[in-house]
């Protein structure tokens, strides 16, 4: 069986690096890391070809803005990771993935990315393409979770997924694309999650362990958790939460900067961008942790019960990375490859996903059909 062959765009940045060494530990790949500085590609494949043996690295510089780079560089692969911030040259990454070929697979959260994405669906499977969307851990996990606990119960009725995310800000370097799409994207975010299929702008208590105690997070829209009812038709409510980064970023920058944003969306950029950055270096402190965590409710033999499930890492961009590599492993033996456009989420088998997770470094905890009662107690 011949060996295939990766391509990560933003194989160097902060999550690229950590899924090129996982899969290096894991498969027998071969890695083409890409980036707009090839220096720094070079320099990193150097150091993974030292450390690892069968000589699978090489480098080549690729700027999503300029195509003849991207289909180059597609030529010699099977596959691409987007690792990159680069949903403002979306088209130009899919398109060129489609005309020359080869598949896809991308671990951001984006809403001008899926767009893009959607109208490109028919053209995806047309060209016998198979393309993963919303790989990581949210989005990525959160539906994924939730199809894990369905089968648990002889009527699921209750899923919320709650994530926290304290990350040591201070070490991690960004380009200015990057804090610039972050703000992008917090300028269409959607807060809200489903109750009887109908958006609510309301916040949600999770208890997160000892450690890091009950706390209260917002809703925000993904669209793996919308599109639930076509497989679990007895779900009535469900959302996903998101915050945990610190005091200052989740109670004053979120609120304020969200509709600062909405009444002035030139003007605040700028502003917002320099003190989400600022407040996530000052106010985020130790313990660092980030944790993903369903409660799930319903009946199962004729009794209500609960379960939770959780997902946790120390590092938030190694859960992106090693969410991402277990379901290349899936698709890399062919049990999920299919032609079309997919979510994670919804693509990757939920009970092997949490079992590849867990091999690979994340901490995986299950309390499966619970009494109600003691999960209240708990929480």
């Amino acid at each position: 069986m011949i060996s295939q062959t990766f391509l990560i765009l933003g194989g160097y940045g902060n999550i690229g690096r950590l899924i090129a060494e996982l899969l290096l530990k894991q498969t027998d790949t071969n890695l083409v890391l890409s980036g707009r500085n090839i220096e720094k590609a070079e320099m990193l494949a150097a150091n993974f070809n030292q450390k690892y043996p069968g000589n699978r690295v090489s480098a080549q510089r690729v700027d999503a803005a300029e195509k003849l780079t991207l289909k180059n560089a597609f030529e010699r692969v099977d596959l691409v990771i987007v690792a990159s911030s680069s949903s403002e040259y979306m088209r130009n990454i899919a398109e060129t993935a489609i005309e020359i070929g080869i598949d896809y697979i991308d671990c951001q959260y984006s809403i001008a990315k899926l767009q893009i994405l959607n109208s490109l669906k028919k053209k995806i499977e047309g060209a016998g393409c198979c393309f993963i969307t919303d790989a990581g851990f949210h989005p990525g996990l959160p539906a994924a979770l939730i199809r894990y606990a369905a089968p648990y119960f002889d009527s699921l009725e209750k899923a919320y997924v709650g994530s926290m995310i304290k990350i040591n800000w201070k070490n991690l370097s960004f380009s200015d694309y990057t804090v610039w799409e972050i703000i992008e994207e917090l300028k269409k975010f959607k807060s809200c999650n489903c109750q009887h299929w109908q958006c609510k702008n309301r916040s949600k208590q999770f208890y997160f362990g000892w450690e890091f105690g009950k706390q209260t997070i917002l809703p925000m829209f993904l669209e793996e958790i919308r599109t639930l009812p076509q497989t679990i038709p007895s779900l009535k409510e469900t959302g996903f939460f998101i915050g945990g980064f610190n005091w200052f970023v989740d109670y004053l920058v979120m609120p304020l900067g969200l509709a600062a944003l909405n009444l002035w969306p030139q003007k605040a950029l700028k502003p917002v961008e320099k003190l989400l950055m600022w407040g996530l270096k000052t106010f985020s402190h130790p313990p660092y942790r980030t944790i993903l965590l369903l409660e799930a409710s319903g009946w199962k033999n004729e009794q209500y019960k609960a379960m939770r499930v959780e997902v946790s890492h120390p590092d938030g961009y190694a859960l992106t990375a090693i969410s991402t590599v277990a379901c290349l492993l899936q698709y890399l033996d062919s049990s999920i490859r299919k032609d079309g456009l997919w979510l994670q989420a919804h693509l990757a088998d939920p009970s092997r996903l949490l079992k590849d997770i867990q091999n690979l470094g994340a901490t995986v905890k299950i309390s499966e059909a619970i009494e109600l009662a003691e999960q209240m107690a708990i929480a």
